[in-house]
């Protein structure tokens, strides 16, 4: 999703509805710790699990604090009418702890020493809840007063108390809460899943939704939570942060490490391992006489044999000459520079350095990723190609379409 796509409310508010307990804690400091305007959104341990803390920007070095508690509870099985929707024993604990923190601490209105007041060093608490799809006058007349009470019989007194719930993010922020839960979507994480078949083993990452959202097994009747492998989500971030990186005039050296950082994705499972900027230090080899940095070495473990493959920037592939498509001088440069690699990597002493470092290669395969696919018809495209035998010349819409390719792969599994 694009930074500029807007999502409908109650469809934002169904998907964040269904957040389980530690979902609803990361996605909560993603979004009150997004503004690069305010102070930090910071953990208060000492007060206990789900529970933070923000200093105020208009007091004297930030000695004035707004405490945010999280309560996650299935409030949806009680009637916000009921007491017994917020007393909660561990809600409570936390409220006692909390005064006892901040017991006796003052700080001060003001930014200069000379116009200084002082003032409790806690302002506010604001209680944040997994809430959704209730209305504004049962926040006013109900749920607000019941945490207000709460926060009485523990003796917090002073503070000012706000309630904060999906309801009040999506209608105040709505901009911000769809893009907090973006951002939360591709990150989010809450443990991992180790998946054994046969011989081979994966690894990846999972998220769950909240027990009661799910039901009960059939046998136990104990809750269960639906859990979602989201490397999916990862995949799909990943392949538009590549789409702009191709769009943009990126250096060689980004859109390298992009590669080299999703090898796999982008050329596959069979190349199982990978070395980069390997130096041919050998310049009584080399036609110049300098030494020489490969980009990627990938091993191929299908064939048992490396492949060279060497990243060059977006630019134009093809020209015009007399008439007739040719290939532009660059690619050509490009071409010559990878023979001049190929030629050293073939010599027996340049074989022997690098299988002391573990690098056992026959005849590496040559390839060049340059450009993006040439405005000319496929099939005089085609044909210059073929003109070309040693060096296999890939374009970086041929990598993303590999990348996409892989993704709607994984799709095809889960379906």
């Amino acid at each position: 999703m694009s930074p500029s796509y807007r999502m409908d409310n109650d469809l934002l508010k169904s998907l964040l509805s269904r957040l389980s307990r530690y979902a609803f804690e990361t996605f909560v400091a993603e979004l009150f710790g997004a503004d690069s305007c305010a102070e930090p959104f910071t953990p208060l341990p000492e007060a206990g699990e789900g529970v933070y803390f923000q200093r105020l920007l208009d007091s004297y070095g930030g000695s004035l604090h707004t405490v945010f508690i999280l309560h996650y509870s299935p409030l949806e099985l009680f009637s916000p009418l009921a007491p017994k929707a917020v007393g909660d024993p561990i809600l409570i604990q936390r409220l006692r702890s909390v005064r006892q923190l901040y017991k006796g601490k003052i700080g001060y209105w003001g930014m200069v020493a000379p116009s200084l007041k002082k003032a409790d060093c806690l302002q506010s608490m604001a209680f944040i809840t997994n809430l959704h799809s209730i209305d504004r006058d049962v926040y006013k007349n109900n749920i607000v007063p019941q945490y207000s009470e709460l926060a009485q019989k523990v003796r917090l007194k002073k503070p000012d108390i706000f309630v904060g719930s999906y309801d009040s993010f999506i209608e105040l922020t709505p901009d911000e809460t769809t893009q907090a839960f973006q951002r939360f979507i591709t990150r989010n994480n809450e443990g991992l899943c180790i998946s054994l078949n046969g011989e081979q083993a994966s690894v990846e990452k999972f998220s769950t939704e909240r027990n009661l959202a799910g039901g009960v097994l059939r046998t136990t009747k104990f809750p269960y939570e639906p859990v979602f492998i989201n490397h999916i989500r990862q995949k799909e971030a990943s392949l538009a942060e590549f789409e702009s990186l191709i769009r943009k005039e990126t250096p060689e050296l980004e859109l390298e490490r992009f590669i080299v950082k999703h090898y796999q994705d982008i050329f596959g499972s069979k190349y199982d391992r990978i070395e980069t900027q390997l130096w041919l230090r050998f310049p009584e080899l080399d036609v110049s006489g300098r030494e020489r940095r490969l980009d990627v070495f990938l091993r191929n473990s299908v064939i048992n044999d490396w492949e060279l493959f060497e990243i060059k920037r977006v630019i134009d592939l093809s020209c015009t000459y007399r008439d007739a498509p040719v290939i532009s001088k660059e690619v050509t440069y490009a071409i010559q520079q990878i023979k001049n690699y190929a030629r050293i990597l073939s010599q027996d002493s340049v074989k022997r350095y690098f299988a002391q470092q573990g690098i056992e290669y026959y005849e590496p395969t040559l390839n060049m990723v340059i450009g993006r696919t040439p405005q000319i018809p496929h099939e005089q495209w085609r044909w210059l190609l073929s003109n070309e035998k040693e060096v296999k010349i890939l374009t970086f819409d041929n990598l993303l379409k590999e990348m996409k390719s892989r993704l709607r792969e994984r799709y095809d599994v889960l379906v």
